[in-house]
C-alpha cells in the first residue's frame, strides 16, 4: 500500500467522520464474544425476551459509532412512540446507519445489518463493543467514557460482513483519583451498595414513564403533538470528563 493511500478501516471512519458520526470504531466479533457482559446477562438477564445470543456467522466485524448528546440539547433522548426511531438522537443514529450501510456495500463491497437496539433482538452490547472500538471505556458510573465527551453520547452500531482491524481499546483511565460525583447525585442511590445496581435505575426510568408529557410536535421534530418521557442524565452531567472548561 502507498502512504497516501487509506486501509479500508481508515476509508471507514473518515466516511464516518463525513457523514457527521461524532465517534465511530470498529471492533471485531470474535472479540465481543469473550465479552463479560454475556456471560453476566445469560445468567440475569434484564428483559424476559431474551433467550440468549443468536450470532450469524457471516457477521465479523462491528461498526460502533456515537451522537454527542450535550446538555444543551435535552431533547435529543425525548422518547415517544410517535417519533421515528422514538427519540429524535436515535433518529439521527438511524439516518446515519443507513447511509454507511449503502456506502460500505457501494463503494467497498461489504455487506452491512444495522444492529437493532435491543439484545433480546439480536443487536450486541454497545459499551462494550465501543471499548473494543476505542471510542473509551467502562466507568465507575457503568457508562461509556470518551476522552471527547465524556458520558454524553448515544450509541448505535453496524454488523459487518468483512474482517477488519479493531481500532482499540484505548488507554485512558479516567476514573482514577475521582471522588465520583456521578454515585452522589444518583435519585435513586443505585449506587448506594458501591456497584451499579440495574433495579433502582430502572424505577427512576419507570417513573418518568408514567409521568410523560404532552408537547407540541415541532419541539420534537413531528407535525402532532406527543406524550415524552425525559429520562434521568444525573450520573451523566457529574462526570468531568469532557465538560468544557470554565
Amino acid at each position: 500500500m502507498q502512504p497516501h493511500e487509506k486501509s479500508i478501516e481508515e476509508a471507514i471512519l473518515a466516511k464516518a467522520k463525513e457523514l457527521g458520526m461524532s465517534l465511530a470504531g470498529i471492533a471485531s466479533i470474535r472479540d465481543l464474544k469473550a465479552s463479560r457482559s454475556y456471560d453476566i446477562y445469560d445468567k440475569r438477564p434484564f428483559y424476559e425476551e431474551y433467550k440468549g445470543v443468536k450470532w450469524q456467522e457471516e457477521h465479523k466485524s462491528v461498526l460502533v459509532f456515537a451522537l454527542s448528546h450535550p446538555r444543551s440539547e435535552p431533547v435529543l433522548d425525548w422518547w415517544s412512540m410517535k417519533v421515528p426511531g422514538f427519540t429524535p438522537g436515535n433518529r439521527i443514529l438511524r439516518r446515519q446507519s443507513r447511509q454507511m450501510r449503502t456506502w460500505l456495500g457501494e463503494e467497498l463491497g461489504i455487506n452491512a445489518l444495522s444492529l437493532p437496539y435491543q439484545i433480546e433482538y439480536g443487536g450486541c452490547f454497545l459499551k462494550d463493543a465501543s471499548v473494543l472500538a476505542g471510542l473509551g471505556v467502562i466507568g465507575k458510573n457503568n457508562l461509556l467514557v470518551t476522552p471527547e465527551f465524556g458520558t454524553r453520547v448515544r450509541l448505535r452500531g453496524i454488523f459487518m460482513e468483512a474482517e477488519l482491524e479493531p481500532t482499540g481499546p484505548i488507554d485512558f483511565d479516567p476514573c482514577n483519583g475521582c471522588d465520583m460525583p456521578c454515585h452522589k447525585v444518583c435519585p435513586r442511590k443505585a449506587f448506594g451498595s458501591g456497584k451499579f445496581e440495574r433495579e433502582l435505575c430502572k424505577q427512576e426510568t419507570d417513573l418518568r414513564d408514567a409521568t410523560m408529557e404532552m408537547l407540541d410536535g415541532e419541539i420534537m421534530g413531528i407535525e402532532v403533538p406527543s406524550l415524552v418521557s425525559k429520562y434521568c442524565r444525573k450520573c451523566e452531567f457529574a462526570c468531568p470528563v469532557g465538560q468544557p472548561e470554565s
